[in-house]
């Protein structure tokens, strides 16, 4: 009879700590159904970065296991959805959203995304912006202050939607200018 109670606890215990730690495990995202979505880069299995998505693509991420949508694209700009957060929350996405200006981005909008992505790290996540500049940068930015080892094919690769990096970053100073000053705060 105690060999009986024991392995009844043994396997009871089991599926418990299975329980745990299967909610804590992160599914990838399913990228089969987004090679369309305006200038999507798969950066890792829970993070994608593109250019605005059509209204219709909302629910293919949300299928495809996006739970959280980061917008940076100002409020009332043309090139964005004026119903976006209802577009997200309703094909129940989690929607956040950064003013990021393109003219003047500042170091505060990095930060604010990053407390976006820390706050959410256990999610799989989009972040866009209307052509995918504004969330590559802000995602190598990231990744940066997560301590990933950054050299100019990393930086390459992962703002790949700029074109040609140099000549891209030398149109938009401003640009450069907050990779620079982010990655000397907060490289490793």
């Amino acid at each position: 009879m105690k060999k009986r109670t024991f392995l009844t606890r043994l396997v009871t215990t089991s599926l418990v700590v299975t329980g745990l730690f299967s909610s804590l495990t992160q599914a990838a995202i399913s990228t089969d159904s987004l090679q369309d979505i305006k200038a999507v880069q798969f950066n890792s299995d829970t993070v994608i970065t593109a250019g605005l998505p059509s209204k219709a693509e909302f629910e293919k991420l949300a299928s495809a296991g996006v739970e959280v949508v980061i917008n940076l694209i100002p409020d009332g700009n043309s090139s964005g959805h004026t119903d976006e957060a209802s577009l997200v929350n309703n094909v129940g996405m989690q929607y956040e959203q950064i003013s990021v200006d393109w003219q003047q981005p500042t170091m505060t909008d990095v930060e604010h995304f990053f407390d976006i992505m820390d706050a959410n790290a256990n999610k799989d996540i989009l972040v866009h912006c209307a052509a995918n500049y504004r969330a590559s940068a802000f995602y190598y930015l990231y990744q940066i202050k997560q301590g990933v080892a950054d050299s100019l094919a990393y930086k390459q690769q992962t703002l790949a939607p700029w074109g040609d990096l140099t000549q891209s970053l030398q149109e938009y100073p401003q640009w450069d200018t907050l990779i620079e000053t982010v990655k000397a705060k907060y490289q490793h």
